[in-house]
Order: structure tokens, then sequence, then C-alpha cells
């Protein structure tokens, strides 16, 4: 039986330069900022200008270097007093998208800072893969935001 082999740096610069090919007729993806630390790794970030929506977003992306898999994530402010009261339906939105929510240990300005994050795995990795990975990550954010507003 053949092993699979772990992606390398070279596997993670050809995902980035595909996420950047993948820029589709609603979005508009620009590459903010990259890092490759010395452990391997590669972290970016891409803003995402949405063509019928003035909002722009960063989608957060983390590639742990020879594991197979790319963590995509939204940041989402949540003002301090309603996530003390709503949490737990909260992550319970959330975890009906499959995304993981991880707030910020402690709040700033009275907001709680949080990442929905979502991994797709580099072995099966293409365009149909990120825009369905993408598309969850926004409709998850949507319906947090929506439930939040009609509180």
């Amino acid at each position: 039986m053949k092993e699979k082999r772990k992606p390398d740096r070279s596997d993670l610069e050809a995902i980035r330069n595909q996420i950047l090919d993948f820029a589709c007729a609603k979005h508009d993806f620009k590459l903010e900022s990259e890092d490759f630390p010395f452990d391997g790794n590669w972290n970016g970030v891409f803003l995402i200008q949405f063509r019928d929506n003035p909002e722009e977003d960063k989608l957060y992306c983390e590639a742990p270097l020879g594991e197979h898999f790319i963590r995509f994530g939204l940041d989402l402010e949540v003002n301090e007093q309603v996530w003390q009261r709503e949490h737990e339906d909260i992550c319970r939105e959330a975890s009906g998208y499959d995304v993981a929510i991880y707030p910020s240990h402690a709040p700033e300005g009275g907001k709680r800072h949080c990442r929905l994050s979502l991994r797709a795995w580099v072995p099966n990795f293409g365009q149909r893969i990120f825009g369905l990975t993408l598309s969850n990550l926004m409709d998850c954010k949507k319906a947090i935001v929506s439930m939040l507003a009609k509180e």
C-alpha cells in the first residue's frame, strides 16, 4: 500500500496560488499578508470584497506544514453582554454549519472577538472545495449576525 505524502512548502504555495485564482464573479480576493514562519507553516490573510455588498471581510488561512488540512477562518465581533447571555446559542448555531468558534479569552472594548473556523483537506483541495468552505463560513457568520440582530 502506498503511503500518502504530506504536503510541503511547494504544495502550500500552489494552494495559495489556487486561492488567488479562485476569485469568482461575486468576490474579489486580494492577498493582504502571508507568513512562512521558520517552522514551515503557512499563514495567509486574504481581503474579500463582496461585489454585491460594500462590506469587506478578511479570510484567514493556516496550513501547518506536514498536515493534511488548511484551516480557514472569518472573524466575528459580539457585544460582551450579548456573548455572556447568548454564547450557547451562538455555538449551537455555528455547530449547525460544522463550524468551530474560538472566542477570545478576554473582551476588548466591550466586544468579544471570535474566529469562525473550518478545515479543508489538502488531498481533495480544489475550487469546488474552497467555494463550499468559504460559502459555509460566510453563511454561518450571516446566520449568527442575523440571530443576534433579533435580540
